[in-house]
């Protein structure tokens, strides 16, 4: 397979009613958590929280590491250009905090839902993030 590798963090947001808080990404169409790419000088963390807020407005709180992840099998994702990309990443669990800014316009809508009632289509490289926070006891989760 030839593509690209892209180092990426992520962050299952929850709130006190134990759903999650998801974009739809403009483009694709498709609902996933809130992340992107580390930039230079960034940490895991550091890049979770801005990716966050720049995404969804929502400045969070960070609770600890859901898993880290990197399977060819899932990670690997076809965009509609035909880019060809494997994430390589660390995806954090999160609370909101406040509402303090306005999205970016990458998301073209957001939304809170039970982690058993998720909306589709999913972003395929977050179908497994999301299976594990659903379990998320067993955290750290590595795949």
């Amino acid at each position: 397979m030839t593509g690209q590798l892209r180092v990426t963090c992520g962050v299952v947001v929850l709130d006190e009613r134990d759903r999650v808080l998801l974009i739809r990404r403009d483009g694709e169409g498709t609902w996933g958590i809130p992340g992107g790419g580390l930039e230079p000088g960034e940490t895991w963390e550091q890049a979770a929280r801005r990716e966050c807020l720049e995404e969804t407005g929502w400045d969070i709180e960070l609770d600890g590491l859901l898993g880290v992840y990197s399977d060819p099998a899932t990670q690997t994702h076809r965009y509609p250009s035909g880019a060809v990309v494997q994430f390589v990443g660390a995806v954090f669990l999160g609370r909101p905090g406040s509402r303090t800014a306005t999205p970016d316009g990458e998301a073209t809508e957001l939304g809170w839902f039970p982690l058993d009632r998720l909306p589709a289509p999913l972003f395929a490289p977050d179908v497994p993030v999301l299976r594990d926070a659903s379990h998320r006891h067993d955290r750290p989760f590595v795949g």
